[in-house]
Formats: structure tokens, C-alpha cells, sequence
């Protein structure tokens, strides 16, 4: 299960109201064994994070502009560019949907924990703890937004972005309507949601730590065991505060299996 925090700065609506989502997560390690009880793990996972929030929320208008632009952008007339400025320039920061949203970021993990365990007796059966700290890699970033929404200027949704646009600039209307009869669909009506690649607006590196309880299973050389624990990661992982400022913790429960080579 994981998360993402937001951080308690209130910079931007967009940090609250997220709740777990189920993701996956796999890896491989080497463990260094110091003494019957001391060891070493070095590990290269793949993490599954994230988040999720359904309902009226705010999306960053930066990302409509850009769409927008490169629709229509190409071939555009002096008066058509200024149009467009204008239009750009008076909309809110952020614009708002009614759907379900989640954000998926997948990362490349390196954790370096040190290992305390301990063997039950002549039992095959060891416990151990391990904790430690972990660096980790963006690979992607994608929001999966489900639903069918108009876009409104606030979490109310009492009015859309082109009736904002029209009321603040009612002679320019007829003008956008005639040059980019795209956009007054786009701002008015509804519309659906799907999926968007949102790596660029995510850190590419993080750092926190990472600790695990678990119970392995030890049969000569081999070894099955299963594990709990956690990550926190430090950093922010959003870009700019534009996108929101949480960090991204996880939850876990692992199953795996060990060889020992010596």
C-alpha cells in the first residue's frame, strides 16, 4: 500500500486528500553475513507508489494550456497568438474535474539495511529486522484520471472556464469561437478523462529509508521468507509547488526466496 504525504505546507491544493493505492513491487538482494546475528543487505527493487483522490479536485491549468497549444499552436496569425495570450494569461492556476484520480509513479530502489536475526532454537525458523537507507530512481509517472467531468474554475462547480473566459472578455468571444472552435468545447462541455504521462513534473531522484520484520524458513542452502515493513521516502516529489508538495511512503509485505552460496 502506498501514499502520498502531504507535506503540511498548504502551498497548493493539490497536496491533500490522497489515499492508499494497491501497487506492485519485486526486487533482488545479496546479503553479507558478519556473525550469526549481524549481516548486511544490498537490495535493487522496483517500487510501485502513489496515490489516490476521487471527487472534485484540482488539476494544474499548465498542463491545459500546453494541450491547447499544441493543438492549435502552428500557423497562428499575430492577432490569433495574441488571442491566445490573453486567453492563457487569465486563466485560474488550476482547473477543477469531478473524477476519480490516481497517480502512479514506478521507481528503481537501491536500499543498504543492516540486518539483525536471530534462529529459533534447532529450528529451521530464523526472525529478523533490517533498516537502513535507500535511494531511488524515477522511471515513470502517470495519472489515471476515470470519469467524465466539465472543467470548472473552482471546487464548487458552479461555473466552467469558458463561461469565466466569456464573462471577463465578452468581445472576444465571437473572435475565438470563428478562429479556434476547438476551445469552447473543451472548456464548456463535458469531458472524458484518461491517462497522461506526468513524469516531467516529478523529481527524478529520492532519498528515505526503509526497514522490514519478517521470518525466513531455512532449508539447507535455500530459504523462503516473508517480510513487513515500510518506506518514508525525504524529499518532495513533485517539481515545483504548482503540481503540489507531498513525499511518498509505502507500506509492504513481501514474499521471497534466498540461496546461500557458501
Amino acid at each position: 500500500m502506498s501514499n502520498l504525504i502531504a507535506t503540511g505546507n498548504g502551498d497548493s491544493p493539490m497536496s491533500d486528500g490522497y489515499n492508499s493505492r494497491m501497487a506492485t513491487g519485486f526486487g533482488i538482494f545479496t546479503e553479507l553475513q558478519f556473525n550469526r546475528t549481524v549481516s548486511m543487505r544490498f537490495g535493487l527493487e522496483y517500487s510501485g507508489m502513489g496515490g489516490k483522490k476521487d471527487g472534485m479536485q484540482p488539476f494544474p491549468s499548465q498542463r491545459l494550456i500546453s494541450e491547447i497549444a499544441s493543438d492549435i499552436g502552428l500557423g497562428m496569425t499575430a492577432e490569433q497568438q495574441q488571442a491566445i495570450g490573453m486567453f492563457a494569461g487569465n486563466m485560474p492556476q488550476y482547473y477543477y474535474a469531478d473524477v476519480n484520480n490516481t497517480i502512479k509513479l514506478d521507481y528503481l530502489m537501491i536500499p543498504i539495511v543492516a540486518q539483525f536475526g536471530w534462529t529459533i532454537g534447532h529450528s529451521p525458523v530464523r526472525l529478523y529486522i533490517n533498516a537502513g537507507p535507500f535511494v531511488s530512481f524515477l522511471l515513470s509517472g502517470k495519472q489515471a484520471a476515470e470519469g467524465k467531468s466539465r472543467l470548472y474554475t473552482d471546487e464548487t462547480g458552479t461555473t466552467t472556464m469558458w463561461e469565466e473566459f466569456a464573462d471577463k472578455f465578452p468581445a472576444f468571444v465571437p473572435f475565438v469561437q470563428s478562429e479556434f472552435p476547438k476551445i469552447e468545447p473543451l472548456l464548456n462541455d463535458v469531458q472524458t478523462f484518461g491517462e497522461t504521462n506526468i513524469t516531467a513534473e516529478f523529481c527524478s531522484t529520492n532519498f528515505g529509508v526503509i526497514g522490514n520484520a519478517g521470518i525466513r524458513f531455512q532449508f539447507h542452502r535455500h530459504a523462503i521468507f516473508v517480510e513487513a515493513g515500510g518506506n518514508y521516502g525525504f524529499f518532495t516529489v513533485q517539481q515545483k509547488e504548482i503540481n503540489g508538495s507531498n513525499r511518498a511512503g509505502a507500506a509492504s509485505v513481501m514474499l521471497g526466496y534466498a540461496f546461500s552460496l557458501f
